[in-house]
Parts: C-alpha cells; structure tokens; sequence
C-alpha cells in the first residue's frame, strides 16, 4: 500500500497519528508506533491486537504497512486504520446538550466498545474523552494503549488495569449524562446505582436505567424532569419546539405529565401545540383518563377556585374535552358560564380586558357544546340593552361570534335590534367593529337606523 503522509492529527508518549491518502485516494489514519518505550507492544504485536478489537464501537484497523518516518527518514512499521470524520467526544461535551437518543446511542456505544477490548484479553489504558470519538451519534473508541498482553502479566497487574478502565468509563458515563438534557440529578443516581467493584455488565444495567426507565423510581424522575421542561420559563411556544420536546420523552410519561398539569393548574396558552401533541398520542383509555381528572379539577375550582386553567385545557382540546366531561359537570359548568356573561363589564379605558365576566368569557370558545345555548343568546341580546359597559363587553369578546349564534339559535331579529341600541347608545367598541358583521346584518341594521 503507497501513502501519502499529509498531516499530523496527534501525538502521545506511545505513538504519533498522521491523515494519510492511499493510492486509491482514500483518506486514512495511520499510527506510528514509538518502539523505545519499555512495555509498548510492536507495531505488528499492537495492529494484531487491534484486529481483534475490530467492533462498530472501535476504530478499525485495515493493514500493517512500512513507511518512512516523518522526522528521521527512517522505514518503520505503522498501523492504517480508519479515518474518522467526527469530533472528539470532549469537544462534544462543550457543545449543546445531547438529547436522550443520544445519550443512549453514545453511552452504549462505549460500554459496548470496551466491553468487547476487554473480551479479547485486552485493556484500553487511556480511556478518557479525547480518545472516543463521536461520528454522527455513534461513539467510536480510539487509541487503544496497548501493552503488552493481559496474558503476560500477573493476575493482580491485569485486574488493576480493568478497573482503571471501567473507572474511567464510570466517569466517561457521568460526563455524557450531565452534559445532555437529563436531569442533573440523573448523574448522582447513576452512581447510587453502582458498587465501588461494579463490572462493566453493571454500569451498562445502571446506564440503561437511567437513559431507559422501566421502573417506578425511574419514571417519577422522568415525569419531574418533563415537567421542569414544561413549566421552564424559557418554554418556547411553537410546533416546532413542541414536536422537538415530545421526542425527549418517554411515552408512558405523556398521560401523566398531563394529568400533572392539570392538577397543578400549569397549563399556559404557549403551551397549547404541545398540549395538543401529547393528547393527540395518548391511547382511547389515556384520554379518558385525563378527562376523568380534568372533570375533577374543574368540578372542584368551578366557580370560587383557579378554573381557568382547567376551562382553557378543555377549550383547546375543543368537543371531545367537553363530551369527556360528565353531564352534571357540563351542564353545571354551562349554567355557571352563561349566568356570569350576565356580569359582563368592559371599561374601554382600562387595561383589565373584562371587569366583570370573566368566566362568561369561555362561551366564546364552548358555547357550540351547549345544552341550550338560546340561553347565551338571550343574555347577551340583553346586555347589548343595557349601557354602554355591558354592550362593550359583548363588542370585545362575541361580536364575530353573534352571527353564528343566532343562526343556531334562531334570534337573528333579535340580535339585529340589540346592536341597533348600542350603536345609538354610542358604544364603541360595536360601533368600531360593525364592519366585521355579515353585509346582510349591516344593511338591515343601516336601514333601521333610518
């Protein structure tokens, strides 16, 4: 094989690795042994020992070849391997967090890495973060220190150097789960999850159970990690943000990071693409369980507690929130909105949006899932009668809604005269805000002005 040194990409106390380009124009990485150091296995003795290492976690070795020496121009063995396109995994560390997926992919990768080095005799000797590389989310371990053999040398040497190693890898393992979008508190309960003498086989179980709940303890910390994320302050509204979110959980943490919300009253209108994503995955028998407590918690704040959080839920989750409710819920819920539509009061010359009201306000969104919603429509063809805050209420909150609503209801005539006396009463959010009636609407109320 003919290769064409082009630059140094490292060196250490053992061995300098250059880019080199064969005479196929591949691009490859080629070690040069150091062979003065005392224990440092030859190159042919450290090029069989990689072979054996040869796994998707490990940099492979392609051949043992002759080259001349950069610095003294002598011909030396050097071992060609693999050129990985890829970033150290301590420069990995420094940048954005890693997400679950690659917690877990990266992770493994390691374990499994240096769990077959060790299986084919062997020790790495120098695991640490510059000598795993990261190659689109798959760990590839490099630079293995390799000594002489496991089987030369006495038990007590060998059993030092493999825990020097799964010390490192403990420590390895530590760093990713820190710098990733866990919990921080994930790294110290990986440790707890460890004996000071664990083998490789249980930093891997530990590992698992960490980037993987599959047990009660595990998922409290999951379902409190998601909603630290949910109530985050820096919560970005957005599907975008939303879709990215819900892939870092698991999802049986979906129904109760809901049901979660809920209970804690947490639910905010930037939260609504996210909401609606995590109901929307939610099994037949989830759903009806979330509703079964969102029934619960509006049944209980309805109408002295915190119900508008509760009332928002349902009004983003639309029909099928509502038909969830139970029907002496819904029917009280609906008695209890449109009695307090009577107390609708908007002073355009505040800054409060309603003075009074305020849980009339959800018939704008609910009142399609009335009983009897003529009963709305009386209501506020009565306050469109009354003064000049009662009609600016209805002007701010129903106006584009009064045409749908007296075609259901039948109260068109109605509705038309209501307006008619808020217009002659001055009223100006109505009168700012006629153009958005139907043409019909505004010639039959331009002619009663007549």
């Amino acid at each position: 094989m003919k290769l064409k040194l082009l630059e140094k990409l490292g060196d250490g106390a053992f061995a300098d690795v250059w880019k080199a380009r064969d005479e196929l124009d591949r691009d490859l990485a080629v070690k040069i042994i150091r062979p003065a150091n005392v224990g440092v296995a030859d190159a042919l003795a450290h090029a069989k020992a990689l072979v054996r290492a040869s796994h998707q976690n490990v940099v492979a070795v392609i051949s043992l070849e002759k080259i001349a020496d950069p610095d003294t121009g002598e011909r030396v063995d050097c071992v060609v391997m693999e050129l990985l396109k890829g970033v150290t995994l301590a420069k990995r560390l420094k940048g954005i967090a890693f997400d679950v997926g690659q917690v877990k992919s990266i992770g493994l990768g390691i374990i499994q890495g240096l769990g077959h080095i060790h299986a084919q005799g062997m020790a790495h000797g120098d695991l640490h973060e510059e000598n795993v590389m990261i190659v689109d989310d798959q760990a590839k371990v490099i630079d293995i220190l390799y000594l002489n053999s496991l089987a030369s040398i006495s038990t007590e040497t060998k059993k030092a150097r493999l825990k020097r190693d799964l010390l490192s890898l403990r420590l390895l393992l530590q760093q990713i789960i820190i710098a990733s979008e866990l919990d921080s508190e994930e790294a110290t309960e990986f440790n707890n999850l460890l004996d000071a003498d664990a083998s490789i086989g249980d930093l891997e179980t530990a590992f698992r159970n960490i980037v993987s709940p599959a047990n009660s303890h595990s998922q409290v910390r999951a379902l409190k990690h998601a909603y630290a994320r949910l109530i985050d302050q820096d919560f970005i509204k957005g599907q975008d943000y939303a879709e990215a979110l819900e892939e870092t959980i698991e999802p049986s943490v979906r129904l109760p990071l809901l049901k979660l919300m809920a209970t804690d009253k947490a639910y905010e209108s930037k939260h609504s693409h996210y909401v609606r994503l995590l109901y929307s995955k939610l099994s037949a028998a989830a759903k009806k369980d979330f509703l079964t407590t969102l029934n619960e918690i509006i049944d209980a704040e309805t109408p002295k507690g915190k119900w508008w959080p509760g009332l928002k839920l349902v009004s983003l989750l639309g029909a099928e929130a509502w038909n969830g409710l139970t029907p002496v819920v819904r029917l009280r819920v609906e008695s209890l909105i449109v009695k307090d539509v009577l107390a609708g009061y908007k002073d355009i010359h505040s800054t409060v949006s309603a003075s009074g009201g305020k849980l009339g306000t959800y018939a704008l969104s609910l009142w399609r899932n009335f009983k009897k919603p003529e009963v709305l429509a009386d209501n506020l063809v009565s306050l469109l009668r009354q003064n000049w805050y009662t009609q600016n209420y209805v002007g701010s909150f129903f106006f584009r809604q009064i045409p749908a609503i007296a075609s259901t209801t039948k109260k068109r005539a109605e509705f038309i005269k209501a307006i008619q006396v808020a217009i002659s009463n001055d009223a100006k959010i109505i009168v700012k805000k006629l153009d958005e009636l139907p043409d019909d609407w505004i010639e039959e109320i331009k002619a009663h002005e007549d």
